[in-house]
């Protein structure tokens, strides 16, 4: 999949994917070990692929799939950059009482 011109790293405001955009790959359950393997191995060898987001969901006759979705360059550094500002913003827990907790966002200082 080739990398949008478009694409900037900075862009934080979330947009769904079309198909075009994102590589899918389903597979139906058969052997967990072997075929989730097997089924990765394949997506991360569609061209220009770095990495595949991998998940089992139910599919609309009740059967388990595994889908993946084909990361690029572009959207690898995308991800990381996501996870990274995850991280700066993360602040420790305050303590909890019972069911309720204290989040407060991190304040850049």
């Amino acid at each position: 999949m080739a990398a949008d011109s478009n694409d900037e790293p900075q862009q934080r405001v979330a947009q769904n994917a079309t198909g075009q955009q994102v590589a899918r790959f389903v597979s139906k359950i058969k052997n967990l070990e072997h075929q989730v393997g097997e089924h990765v191995v394949q997506a991360l060898q569609h061209p220009d692929t770095v990495a595949v987001l991998t998940t089992i969901v139910v599919g609309p006759s009740g059967d388990q799939h595994i889908v993946s979705a084909a990361l690029n360059p572009t959207k690898m550094a995308q991800i990381n950059s996501l996870l990274q500002e995850a991280v700066e913003e993360r602040v420790d827990d305050e303590i909890c009482l019972g069911f309720h907790c204290l989040l407060q966002p991190k304040t850049n200082s």
